[in-house]
């Protein structure tokens, strides 16, 4: 049987009975609103110490806000594990063989209209529904601290829109304040992101702080020679190596945010062209794991600098000594001549 029951009186009725008729558990969907009304209408609040004395299991999903943390705290206490799911806006419960959802809702205001079934199927299905949200939302109490104590939250995205990759890391240039890490790919990617402004933004915040480090490792050419130019005279301070050609570039910012990017047109002329997929991530594991393999790049091509020297240095002496030693071997070769020819007259 599936009904729709009308007026605030009759919904009540419903729920009640729909609580009655609970035995184990009852999983719960609500917006941001939802909150509000299990803990402002006295009527729903009275029925929650009564769920669970009999031992009700109750999970509720719901976006966490500033404006609902206080009511998610209060069911909290009553009983309620809950998790935070950004933008949900379903508004349903289920217990082992019955689904209510409300068509309307307003903050702290009573149901007016829900929507009842107890066809097996249905059940079924929003059951498969909540388990879904489920596994995508997050605890409460992580939420909650995120908000009270303005901790961004945590992020680890795959993207595929690549006007979106763009903004992101043009958002990471200009947010720049103690270190940039830079992995190019190939020689044009430099000059892709110069088109972009990047190397703009990352040469002023150079010039504004002396104390932030920027690091670049990218394949040098003639193609990116003039760019390379420009932050050697622009910012000094930011230090260029020379990379090989990479299928993916790489960019870390202040230890906090992490932007891989999949090189998918190498001779593309703009950036949004020449990528594939991107991951955008501000995990503390995940940023870590890249910081980590970019160092183990730069100390790689730190390493193969020296040895470039060492060996331009090793050429320049060998051929300083060899010049060296060219004059008076010269000389001592001119001595020994006479010497021989003397020694014949001699004889």
């Amino acid at each position: 049987m599936t009904r729709v029951i009308n007026g605030s009186e009759n919904v009540m009725a419903a729920i009640s009975q729909f609580l009655s008729d609970t035995k184990n558990v009852i999983y719960s969907c609500g917006d941001y609103r939802g909150p509000s009304i299990a803990i402002e209408i006295q009527e729903y609040r009275k029925l929650i110490p009564k769920l669970r004395s009999r031992g009700i299991n109750l999970k509720y999903i719901t976006e966490i806000t500033n404006k609902n943390i206080h009511y998610c705290k209060e069911l909290m206490k009553l009983g309620y594990e809950i998790r935070h799911l950004d933008g949900i806006k379903a508004n349903f419960s289920i217990n082992e063989t019955e689904y209510v959802a409300s068509t309307t809702v307003e903050e702290s205001q009573p149901i007016p209209q829900v929507i009842y079934s107890n066809i097996k199927d249905i059940v079924i299905q929003q059951k498969y529904v909540f388990d879904s949200f489920w596994n995508k939302a997050v605890p409460a109490e992580q939420k909650i601290r995120e908000i009270e104590e303005n901790i961004e939250p945590e992020i680890f995205e795959t993207i595929t829109d690549h006007e979106i990759a763009s903004q992101i890391l043009i958002d990471l240039a200009k947010s720049v304040k103690k270190e940039a890490l830079f992995l190019l790919p190939n020689d044009k990617s430099m000059v892709r992101i110069d088109k972009l402004g990047i190397v703009d933004y990352l040469v002023k915040a150079s010039q504004e702080s002396d104390s932030i480090i920027m690091r670049i490792i990218c394949p040098l050419s003639d193609e990116n020679s003039e760019i390379i130019k420009k932050i050697i005279e622009n910012a000094p301070r930011i230090k260029v190596v020379n990379g090989t050609d990479s299928p993916y570039g790489m960019y870390v910012v202040d230890n906090e945010r992490a932007f891989r990017v999949e090189l998918k047109e190498p001779s593309a002329k703009t950036f949004s062209e020449a990528i594939g997929f991107a991951v955008y991530s501000n995990r503390q594991s995940t940023v870590e794991f890249f910081k980590s393999v970019f160092e183990l790049l730069w100390k790689e091509r730190m390493l193969n600098e020296e040895l470039k020297r060492a060996d331009t240095m090793q050429k320049e002496f060998i051929n300083i000594a060899a010049h060296e030693l060219k004059t008076p071997t010269q000389a001592i070769l001119g001595f020994s001549g006479v010497t021989q020819t003397l020694s014949r007259k001699k004889r």
